[in-house]
Order: structure tokens, then C-alpha cells, then sequence
């Protein structure tokens, strides 16, 4: 979509921000599905994985339940996606986590880079117990409940693991200002899906806005 480039200049950003917030409108998603106002701040997120990850160190919180939310929200995937992870998929030394995804029957790679080294010592440290090929050996509905404690238990609210999946995109987009950066993290085909995902806020444009005004 050629409203979105792949690259932004600093001198275009602002415009390419205001486009953004008219193409992402809307406080909700579809009937029945998540609403904007449920999705966790990221760096909320990381807190909780933060205190978790001190709570295992003392025999308080199990490594896999950990391991895995972290993944989630560490590289955005789905909750399907997350329970196909093959040891070989997760690399310490590229630092990166390859993500299968299946549409129309075939398989699709994608490779999310995490440069943080609190999700290596947490997935190095979960491995390094378990021989298992699939590094989470569950079952789908399993893999929601264990994300509904954690998020009850850390967040002191139950929270869906497409909301984690929305504000890994969020600070993504916050962090890059790229779009398709956005959009080959997430594994979706086109501009058009990632609406759902995505809501900049005022205070986003109004931010961009004093910083361009700043430098006249």
C-alpha cells in the first residue's frame, strides 16, 4: 500500500503518522473479539515478566510457564504458533526465534529477532531442564490458561494472549516507526489485517508534532 513506504524520513513522519492514526480508527474490533482498552501497556508486560523471572529463582513460579509467556511476549506470535516451537526454532546464538506458520495448508517461515538478553537467560535456563523436541509440549487451551494465571497473578488481570500479541505490535511500530517492519513480525500478508492490531493515540501525534516543531 503505497500510503505506507517501508522506510521514514524524519522530515515525512509526521505525515505518514497522521495517515496512520485515520487508516488505524476505532476503539474496537469486531464483535465478540478484543477490545483496545483490554490490551496490557508493553512495558507492563515486561515488569511482570521481570518479577516472574525473580519468582522462579525462588521455586515460586515454574520455568515453562514463564518460557513461554515470555516467548509470546518477546516475539508477538500467536498462541498457536507458540505451542509448534521446535527446539531447533529457538536459537540463543542468532538470537532469533523462527515462527511456523501455517496458511492454506502450507508452511511459512518467519524469523523474529529478540536482542534481549532477559528472554535468552529465561529460555536458556527452561531448556537446559527440559529434553522435550517441542520446547512446549501442550495443548492450545493449555497454553491460554497458563497466560490467564500469569497475567492475573503479575497484572491483576486476566488478559488474552492477542492482547500481548497487540502491544508487542504497538511498541514495535512506537519504537521503529515502520509499518513494515510491523507487518513481517506479526506474519501477515498485507496492510490491511494489521489495522486490527494497531491504535496511535494523540499523544503519539502530538509528541511527534513538538519534536518537529522543536527543531524549526
Amino acid at each position: 500500500m503505497s500510503a505506507f513506504p517501508k522506510t521514514m524520513k524524519r522530515g515525512n513522519q509526521v505525515v505518514c503518522f497522521k495517515r496512520a492514526i485515520s487508516y488505524f480508527q476505532g476503539d474496537t474490533m469486531k464483535k465478540g473479539s478484543l477490545k483496545l482498552g483490554d490490551v496490557p501497556p508493553y512495558p507492563a508486560l515486561l515488569e511482570a515478566v521481570k518479577k516472574a523471572w525473580s519468582d522462579v529463582g525462588r521455586g515460586k513460579y515454574s520455568p515453562r510457564d514463564l518460557a513461554l509467556v515470555t516467548t509470546l511476549v518477546f516475539t508477538g506470535c500467536r498462541i498457536g504458533e507458540v505451542v509448534q516451537l521446535r527446539r531447533q526454532d529457538v536459537d540463543p546464538k542468532r538470537k532469533v526465534v523462527v515462527i511456523r506458520q501455517l496458511k492454506k495448508r502450507e508452511e511459512f517461515q518467519r524469523v523474529v529477532p529478540v536482542p534481549s538478553s532477559l528472554y535468552w537467560e529465561i529460555m536458556t535456563y527452561y531448556l537446559e531442564r527440559t529434553a522435550e523436541d517441542k520446547v512446549f509440549n501442550i495443548t492450545i487451551r493449555q497454553a491460554r490458561n497458563i497466560v490467564y494465571s500469569f497475567t492475573e497473578k503479575y497484572l491483576k488481570k486476566r488478559i488474552r494472549p492477542h492482547a500481548i500479541r497487540h502491544s508487542y505490535a504497538v511498541a514495535v511500530l512506537k519504537a521503529t516507526k515502520n509499518l513494515e517492519a510491523v507487518r513481517r513480525l506479526l506474519g501477515h500478508r498485507d496492510y490491511t489485517t494489521i489495522k486490527v492490531y494497531l491504535d496511535l493515540t494523540q499523544e503519539d501525534l502530538e509528541q511527534e508534532l513538538s519534536k518537529l516543531f522543536s527543531q524549526l
